[in-house]
C-alpha cells in the first residue's frame, strides 16, 4: 500500500509534527485500527470476545479487567483473570498493545513502571521472548477469537483524559494561515488513514463487496453502523444480485434479515402504510427459504435510543435496496451519489437519505475509496463534514471560545479536528505508545 502514500504529501509533515499512532503494520501485516480499539475490546463486557485463550491454550475467564489508567504506565491496573480449567485466580497490570513486539519497541521491558504487568495483550500473536517481560507474565491475542466490529466502537464512550492546555497543541505561536495549513494537512492524515483501511478492506472483501459493506455502515450512522455492516455481511452483493433491478424484493429480504419486519401494523398506521407492510411480507414468504442458513438479527441487535424518525434503519434499508439493485457498488458514480432516493412505496416521496449524509457518506466512503484505487482526483471538491460534538470541542480547546469559524471551513480543515481529536484529546495517558510509523 505503499503507493498510496504518494497521494497525502501534506499529511506526512503532520504526522511528522505530532508523532500519534497512526499507521500500525510489521513483518507485513496491517492492523486499520489503534490500540485504543484494543482498550475497549478488553474494558467493555460487551465487547470481550468470550473464548480468550492464553499463548499456552489455556482459557482465560476475565473477572476485573482492571482500572483504565489515564496516566503514564500500564494500561490497565489491578486486572483480575482466572485462567485454566482449574480457573487459577491472577492478579495484576494488562498492558495492550497491536503487536507482541510492541512491548519491546515501546521500552516497556525496561522501565519499572511496568514490572507489576501480569498480563500482555495483543491483537496479534507472535514470538516471545519471556526475558524482556516480567517473570510469570501471561500473553493473550485477541486474532482468533474476536468477532466485535472493530470499526463500530464509539472510543469517545469510554474514559480519556480531559484536554491538554492548548501550550501542548501545535497550533502555539502560528497566525492564521499557518493554523489553516496544519488543520488541513491533519485532515490529510485522516484521509489517508481511511484510505489505507480501505485498501485493506478491498484485499479482504473485493471492490464491491468493499464499497457495499461501507455504504451500510454509513447509512447506520452512529447509532447502528455495526447491524447494518454485519447485514451487509450476513447478505453479500453477491447473493443479492439474483434479483436484479427488482428494489422492493431486496428491500423485503434486507427487512427480513435485519429482524425489522413488523409481523403486524400499528394500530395508527395509515392504510398507505398497512398496504405496504402486506407487500413486503408477501415478497419476504417467497423468498425467506432460501435464506434459511442465514441467522437473521433481531430487534435487539439495533438500538433506537435518541434516534430521530429520518434516521430509523427501516428507511435507510430502503435506501441501501435502491443502491443495491441500481448497480451503484459495481460502477461508482459520482452523479448517482448526489441524488437522494425516495421511498417508491408512498404517493409522495420522502427523502431517505439527506444532504449531510451524503456528503459525510461522500467524504468518509467514496472519497477513500477513488482513493485506494489510485484516482488522486477525489480530494478535488471535497464535501464539507457536518459540524459535530467532536469538531467543535476540538476547536474550542485549540482556540478558546472567542475563535474565528473560518479558520476551519474547509472539508479537510474539519477532518483536521478530528484527526487532532483522536491524536490529543482521546489519548489513553501521556504514554508514547503507537509509534506512527511502522515498527
Amino acid at each position: 500500500m505503499s503507493e498510496l502514500e504518494t497521494l497525502f504529501p501534506p499529511a506526512t509533515g503532520y504526522r511528522n509534527l505530532i508523532s500519534p499512532a497512526a499507521v500500525n503494520e510489521t513483518s507485513g501485516r496491517y492492523f486499520p485500527y489503534t490500540e485504543r480499539h484494543l482498550h475497549a475490546l478488553w474494558f467493555d463486557e460487551h465487547l470481550r470476545p468470550e473464548n480468550l485463550k492464553t499463548s499456552r491454550g489455556e482459557p482465560v475467564v476475565v473477572e476485573n479487567p482492571g482500572r483504565w489508567n489515564l496516566e503514564a504506565g500500564p494500561d490497565f491496573l489491578g486486572a483480575v483473570l482466572l485462567l485454566g480449567r482449574e480457573k487459577r485466580r491472577v492478579a495484576g497490570d494488562a498492558e495492550i498493545h497491536i503487536f507482541s513486539n510492541d512491548w519491546k519497541n515501546h521500552g516497556h521491558a525496561t522501565d519499572s513502571r511496568y514490572v507489576n504487568v501480569r498480563f500482555h495483550i495483543t491483537w496479534f500473536p507472535g514470538k516471545i521472548d519471556e526475558s524482556l517481560f516480567p517473570p510469570g507474565t501471561v500473553h493473550i491475542s485477541y486474532y482468533d477469537t474476536c468477532t466485535t466490529d472493530l470499526e463500530s466502537i464509539d472510543l469517545t464512550a469510554y474514559p480519556y483524559q480531559a484536554p491538554r492546555a492548548r501550550a501542548e497543541f501545535p497550533m502555539v505561536g502560528k497566525n492564521p494561515d499557518e493554523i489553516f495549513q496544519t488543520l488541513e494537512s491533519a485532515g490529510e492524515e485522516r484521509l489517508r488513514q481511511k484510505t489505507m483501511r480501505m485498501a485493506w478492506l478491498i484485499q479482504q472483501r473485493g471492490e464491491a463487496q468493499a464499497l457495499y459493506e461501507e455504504i451500510a455502515a454509513a447509512l447506520g450512522y452512529k447509532h447502528n453502523k455495526a447491524p447494518f455492516r454485519k447485514l451487509a455481511q450476513k447478505l453479500p452483493l453477491a447473493m443479492l444480485a439474483q434479483y436484479g433491478e427488482d428494489w422492493k424484493t431486496v428491500y423485503a429480504v434486507l427487512l427480513g434479515i435485519s429482524g425489522l419486519l413488523p409481523k403486524q401494523p400499528g394500530a395508527k398506521w395509515p392504510d398507505a402504510s398497512k398496504k405496504e407492510l402486506r407487500s413486503l411480507w408477501d415478497l419476504w414468504w417467497k423468498e425467506e427459504h432460501k435464506w434459511e442458513e442465514v441467522e437473521p438479527l433481531t430487534k435487539a441487535d439495533w438500538n433506537f435510543s435518541g434516534l430521530r424518525p429520518l434516521n430509523h434503519p427501516v428507511r435507510r434499508l430502503c435506501a441501501l435496496a435502491q443502491y443495491v439493485t441500481a448497480g451503484s457498488f459495481q460502477c461508482l458514480e459520482e452523479s448517482f451519489w448526489n441524488q437522494r432516493v425516495g421511498w417508491t412505496g408512498k404517493a409522495k416521496k420522502a427523502e431517505l437519505v439527506g444532504k449531510d449524509r451524503l456528503n459525510a457518506i461522500h467524504l468518509n466512503v467514496t472519497v477513500p475509496y477513488r482513493l485506494a484505487k489510485g484516482d488522486a482526483s477525489a480530494l478535488e471538491n471535497l464535501s464539507v463534514e457536518p459540524m459535530n460534538s467532536v469538531i467543535r470541542e476540538t476547536a474550542y480547546t485549540l482556540f478558546g471560545p472567542d475563535h474565528s469559524p473560518k479558520l476551519y471551513r474547509t472539508a479537510l480543515a474539519r477532518q483536521g479536528l478530528i484527526q487532532i481529536f483522536n491524536d490529543f484529546i482521546l489519548k489513553t495517558s501521556g504514554k508514547a505508545d503507537n509509534p506512527m510509523m511502522p515498527v
